[in-house]
């Protein structure tokens, strides 16, 4: 199932799913809608539907298949009425499908609990520059990502004033679906709700300047996520066999595939639950593939530009790169005035 959280003029954000011709369905209001069309009454159907669907995808993802179940009911129910050209209305009157611009999507969770991006393709690791230290084979390292800084689908890139190497990158990622600690490697697969396109944009001369420390990143990458454009479960996916590519503007820059890593979903989540307690709605990213960042090629993107990252299966993440950001006179630092990719 392709879940989605998206936001129609009906009101707030709500949990949805994609049908094979893009359309979202609300799918507590259409699990509602099918218990009426089955003769129902509409305030015991509502109060039934919001029991088994919860309208917050994190909550979604916790219920697990108590969940999934009945949104798969409300999805055939919606794709039946589709098919006799019928449409019907939500108990509270509002339609339970929505296609085009009568809906926006958000990221799958838009404020998730805590996000982390390991490095698990050594040929990004070498493509950029680095040296792989004996302990990228030993375990999954990351670093933890700003959960309040998420961006959805359409959504603007914001690019901050303190550089002049903006970058995407080209990842795969997974949410945690329920709590666990110390899971192991064979049980993992059980923990994991849904895979999602995640841009890591970066900030390359800031972030290659305060590494230098070894530690952080932090305004290298803290500014700006991108995620979406929905949440695909892991019986429609295969994690190792998954074509990716990036376009800018209609150019493809990147092209790989989710194979050649050195850690699965399972052993990452595996690792990250050790000694460490890990909750529904968590991401984990499992790094950029090997080609697929400007800073690799030696490219870089432009405010204007449009950015869309592409993996088979789960769809097309599209943002467009907005201006530089204009901010008061004597913020940030007097001692970073120069761009670090231009300090050499």
């Amino acid at each position: 199932m392709k879940l989605v959280t998206f936001r129609s003029a009906a009101g707030p954000a709500r949990v949805g799913a994609l049908l094979p011709e893009g359309e979202i369905v609300d799918i507590q209001a259409a699990y509602a809608a099918r218990l009426v069309h089955g003769g129902g009454r509409a305030s015991s159907a509502d109060s039934l539907a919001a029991e088994r669907i919860p309208g917050d995808m994190i909550d979604f993802f916790a219920a697990g298949r108590a969940a999934l179940d009945p949104a798969a009911e409300a999805m055939a129910f919606a794709a039946d009425s589709l098919r006799s050209g019928d449409n019907p209305l939500s108990t509270a009157g509002h339609p339970i499908t929505f296609a085009g611009v009568a809906a926006a999507l958000l990221a799958p969770v838009p404020t998730p609990p805590r996000i982390r991006d390991y490095l698990t393709y050594e040929a990004h690791g070498s493509g950029s520059g680095l040296a792989l230290p004996p302990a990228f084979s030993e375990m999954p390292i990351c670093y933890k990502c700003n959960h309040l800084s998420v961006v959805g689908p359409e959504e603007e890139i914001l690019w901050p004033p303190y550089t002049d190497r903006l970058d995407y990158e080209l990842e795969i990622g997974f949410y945690v679906g329920k709590t666990g600690r110390n899971i192991r490697v064979e049980e993992a697969p059980e923990y994991i709700a849904a895979v999602t396109i995640f841009n890591d944009v970066s900030a390359r001369d800031i972030q290659l300047r305060e590494m230098t420390l070894t530690i952080g990143p932090s305004k290298g990458k803290d500014f700006c996520t991108v995620m979406g454009p929905c949440a695909v479960t892991m019986d429609e996916i295969d994690e190792w066999n998954l074509t990716m590519r990036a376009r800018v503007n209609g150019e493809v820059w990147s092209e790989g595939t989710s194979r050649h890593r050195r850690f699965s979903f399972a052993e990452v989540l595996a690792w990250a639950s050790y000694c460490e307690t890990i909750y529904p709605g968590e991401f984990l990213a499992v790094g950029t593939v090997g080609g697929g960042c400007g800073l690799e090629l030696g490219r870089w993107i432009q405010p204007g530009d449009i950015v869309e990252l592409e993996v088979e299966g789960i769809g097309v993440l599209r943002n467009r790169v907005g201006q530089r950001e204009t901010v008061p006179a004597g913020a940030g630092l007097k001692t970073y005035a120069i761009p670090a990719w231009e300090r050499g």
